[in-house]
């Protein structure tokens, strides 16, 4: 049996296409479904994938193996959102977050599933230097403005947190090591989740088998568990990826949502990664 025969054997006959018409709706599926393979990022992001209904969901699967990749010392049964963004439009802009005398003040203006998410994880300053903290969705001080419904992924409640007085706790500094990862381990576990978003929907051979061959060359790209991400792999995942999402042009398998305005999820990275592959 090889190492995808082995991670799909779990998952094959219990975790199919489920219509969730609503965040709250996919959140509660996922828990049921996926959250049991939380201990793994990879079989997380395909769990999650194979229960997606629409893209939307498909971003969010692999958005949370992605981030439970870079801060493996959360375990939640929730939805981590990894808040990095600050207002740089704004007239004048929000300011950014700040720590003084233990107490963040501040917002950031991008945070994914925001009507659902437990707990927020936030960047703290820039460069080497920057801290990354844990914080609980009802922590006080801290407001959750979901905004209003974007026009990419629009199903996904996509908001910014504000923070006045908000008392971070003893246990809030998380370990920096494995978020430079990130750039290149979201796209990753997005098209894992997309993968299983197609093993998931239907049963035609081909489709299937170029899902199976793209998920095997994005864990290839991975790395096994505890070794590092084999850069020259990215290029030939993301390949595959771009060939599948190729395949289902026209909604093929009629999945639900906004597909012609979602299905540029799985082409947005394509340029970074193959940048990475070639060592930019």
């Amino acid at each position: 049996m090889s190492d995808i025969d082995s991670l799909l054997a779990p998952l094959i006959d219990k975790a199919r296409r489920m219509p969730c018409t609503d965040e709250a709706a996919y959140l509660a599926a996922w828990k049921a479904h996926a959250l049991p393979f939380a201990d793994s990022p990879l079989p997380l992001a395909v769990a999650g994938g194979m229960i997606a209904d629409r893209l939307a969901w498909v971003f969010q699967a692999g958005y949370q193996a992605a981030c439970r990749d870079a801060f493996p010392e959360i375990r939640s049964s929730g939805w981590i959102a990894y808040a990095a963004s600050e207002d740089r439009k704004g007239d004048p802009p929000l300011p950014g977050v700040t720590l003084a005398d233990g107490h963040l003040h501040g917002s950031k203006t991008w945070v994914a599933a925001a009507r659902s998410v437990d707990p927020l994880v936030i960047k703290l300053g820039n460069g080497p230097g920057a801290r990354y903290l844990r914080v609980p969705h009802d922590a006080p001080g801290l407001t959750l403005v979901p905004g209003h419904r974007s026009g990419f992924l629009g199903d996904l409640s996509q908001g910014q947190a504000h923070f006045e007085r908000t008392p971070l706790s003893a246990t809030a500094q998380l370990d920096p090591g494995r978020i430079r990862r990130f750039p290149v381990t979201e796209p990753l576990y997005l098209y894992a989740a997309f993968c299983g978003f197609v093993i998931g929907s239907t049963r035609e051979a081909e489709l299937t088998r170029c899902a199976r061959d793209c998920l095997t060359a994005v864990a290839a790209a991975l790395g096994p568990a505890g070794s590092g991400l084999d850069r020259s792999r990215l290029g030939h995942a993301d390949a595959l990826a771009q060939d599948l999402r190729a395949r289902l042009a026209g909604n093929r398998l009629q999945a639900a949502g906004d597909w012609p305005g979602d299905e540029r999820l799985i082409a947005m990275y394509s340029r970074s990664l193959q940048g990475q592959a070639q060592g930019h």
